[in-house]
């Protein structure tokens, strides 16, 4: 079953599995998935199955819904998908696995991945981050 994964107000990481054919999203208390965040609306967005596919549709939100960066009306997800709704992200997971806190934190916390580039799953994910911390100090001198 998909799950959606987010880091709550306390910064716990949260395993939350899309188990209904409509899940919604936003600030209320009614939502199926409350949100911490006042950029969230009350009613923000919904994550609908439809078979083998999952989207996520705004609801006409104040601030919107942006997955992977972009800005959408309705979207189909793809796994490691990255959501924002106001100042929450979360991360989409297709595959049908339970996580450990750790992979979870480290799928929440990674860059959005382009699984469609050749040979995507050979990136290596530490040596990059290193690459860039480094760059980084190095222009901070």
């Amino acid at each position: 079953m998909p799950q959606l994964i987010l880091m709550d107000a306390r910064g716990q990481v949260r395993q939350i599995p899309i188990a209904l054919p409509s899940v919604s999203l936003g600030r209320s208390p009614s939502s199926d998935v409350v949100l911490d965040s006042k950029r969230a609306s009350r009613a923000h967005a919904v994550i609908e199955v439809d078979g083998p596919k999952v989207f996520i549709i705004d609801m006409h939100s104040l601030n919107g819904t942006l997955v992977n960066g972009e800005l959408i009306d309705r979207h189909q997800l793809a796994h490691g998908d990255s959501i924002e709704i106001g100042t929450v992200e979360l991360r989409y997971v297709a595959q049908d696995q339970v996580l450990s806190e750790d992979e979870a934190m480290r799928l929440l916390t990674a860059p959005t991945l382009d699984t469609s580039a050749p040979g995507w799953d050979d990136w290596d994910y530490e040596t990059e981050r290193a690459d860039v911390r480094g760059s980084l100090l190095q222009r901070s001198h």
